[in-house]
């Protein structure tokens, strides 16, 4: 059925138990395809056209759910809420935020190995805060988004290459990034770096303790995912000044050991069949910005290192 609610097929015992494994899954024909043809010609066009969909000037790969009404839908009405939640074990699945991540035809834009657990504004005990990979554009092995199983065990805190964290000082106790790289030749860590082949219609659930990578891209057409960030049941606010910001919400807001709620992280799904519409979801940002802006050199560069992130 086009344009599906809940995931094609169940979310298996086999996967929720490789996601505890390795600390990602890759979830085989979840969505119908019409949900992410649906958003690729959006995507093309904001991507390649440098269409003005009314994005913040400094994030314009990011909240395209805000403005743009094919990721609005898919975000609302797809089963990516499901099935996040059920790999997670979680009864619920909230909505964080969005974007895309993309690669140019035979990029050699590469990323550093790291982790996304000390971006989010987050208690360290929480660990439902999976980044849903998935594809726009068929994936080879090539250009796949690259993740070394069992990571997310460890709990090294490392420094994140978060824009408020390059304007600070790393503390003491936070790490760099390994050097994923030298891990490859490491006997404990054989088999352990994982790439997949995918179909659109595909998607990873990625652990944010899990390292992971991103190649270039060596075909002759873009590389184009989409990246939507969840919530499950063990999320606790506790933010940091070195955290990512999130559009329309402080840290002020963010009360020290609450969950999330409220019109900006609205109810994807519960097991018992609650979930929020769109009604209340902002259409917009808070801020208004000149138009010239959004065509700044500089603003396009900082749009081209978010393209290159993963």
């Amino acid at each position: 059925m086009p344009f599906n609610t809940s995931p094609l097929r169940p979310i298996s015992d086999d996967d929720i138990a490789t996601y505890a494994r390795d600390g990602v899954v890759c979830l085989r024909g979840v969505f119908d395809p019409e949900w992410l043809n649906a958003m690729e010609g959006p995507a093309r066009k904001l991507l390649i056209d440098k269409a003005d969909f009314g994005l913040l000037p400094n994030n314009p790969g990011r909240y395209m759910a805000r403005t743009i009404p094919e990721f609005r839908r898919f975000v609302f009405e797809s089963p990516l809420g499901e099935a996040a939640g059920k790999v997670l074990g979680s009864t619920t699945a909230r909505f964080f935020f969005d974007e895309i991540f993309a690669k140019g035809p035979q990029s050699t834009e590469k990323t550093i190995w790291h982790n996304d657990r000390m971006g989010w504004p987050v208690t360290a005990e929480t660990t439902m805060v999976p980044s849903l990979w998935i594809p726009l554009t068929p994936i080879t092995r090539a250009n796949s988004l690259e993740v070394i199983a069992g990571t997310q065990h460890s709990d090294a805190r490392y420094w994140l290459f978060s824009p408020n964290a390059r304007k600070m000082i790393k503390p003491d106790d936070r790490l760099p990034h390994p050097d994923g790289e030298a891990l490859r030749a490491d006997p404990a860590y054989a088999g352990r770096f994982l790439t997949w082949d995918m179909a659109v219609g595909d998607m990873l659930v990625v652990h944010p303790r899990a390292l992971h990578y991103s190649h270039g891209n060596p075909t002759d057409d873009w590389r184009i995912a989409l990246s939507v960030r969840v919530f499950g049941d063990d999320v606790r606010w506790s933010p940091r000044p070195d955290c990512l910001n999130i559009a329309g919400v402080s840290f002020d807001e963010m009360i020290e050991g609450e969950a999330p709620g409220g019109d900006l992280f609205p109810l994807l799904w519960s097991a018992d069949g609650r979930r929020d519409d769109d009604s209340r979801y902002p259409r917009g940002f808070a801020t208004s910005w000149a138009a010239q802006r959004r065509d700044d050199v500089n603003e396009y560069k900082i749009f081209q290192a978010l393209s290159a992130k993963s």
